[in-house]
């Protein structure tokens, strides 16, 4: 049975974003569903994708500790319910068990879309904003950094990081990060956009 419903361009924007970030689509009957977990600490940012995604989810938000290296972290989640519509972007963000980046992706990312991704995974370094892209193989990061400098202007490139290639926007652009994503990013997340090098304590 198909579904009734598409996501809205604004629910796909943030969903992308979501699935360049901490996010993921799993399989639970015949379709699959989105789950959002995060820190309990940004707490607001899962409050906000559930309003986001409010036509496609009936479940409260879950807080729970999760473990790991015998440390108990506290988080907050919600999952969507099953539908269609998520098992076509889990073909498209999947093969097989390992989420990918796209080769079509520019196709996808809209300013709301790196303002999510910033909010998930962006990081202030010394002198810019990395995206903490860990999941992902060194061209998949590659791939993103060149959609980032050929769609939006920002001067990129990939750093090592914990043997893995994050995404680094020079601090030459990050005003221009900062106008891209700025009427989006939630409140408690312009910090991300700080760099350590100007904090003045």
């Amino acid at each position: 049975m198909g579904s009734a419903r598409e996501l809205t361009e604004f629910q796909q924007a943030v969903l992308v974003g979501t699935l360049l970030g901490d996010g993921s689509i799993a399989k639970h009957g015949h379709h699959h569903r989105l789950f959002v977990k995060h820190k309990a600490a940004h707490r607001s940012l899962v409050e906000w994708k559930r309003e986001v995604f409010a036509d496609f989810t009936t479940m409260q938000l879950h807080e729970f500790e999760q473990q790991l290296n015998g440390r108990g972290y506290p988080c907050v989640q919600f999952v969507t319910r099953t539908d269609p519509v998520f098992t076509l972007w889990r073909q498209r963000f999947y093969v097989d068990r390992r989420k990918i980046v796209p080769y079509d992706i520019e196709h996808f990312v809209t300013p709301v879309s790196v303002a999510v991704w910033l909010m998930d995974d962006g990081t202030a370094e010394r002198a810019g904003v990395s995206f903490q892209t860990h999941s992902f193989e060194q061209d998949e990061a590659k791939r993103l950094a060149m959609l980032l400098q050929d769609a939006f202007g920002l001067k990129t490139s990939l750093m090592k990081n914990h043997g893995a290639s994050i995404v680094y926007v020079h601090g030459s652009s990050l005003d221009a990060l900062r106008a891209l994503v700025a009427p989006y990013v939630l409140p408690e997340f312009t910090y991300k956009l700080i760099p350590r090098g100007t904090w003045t304590p």
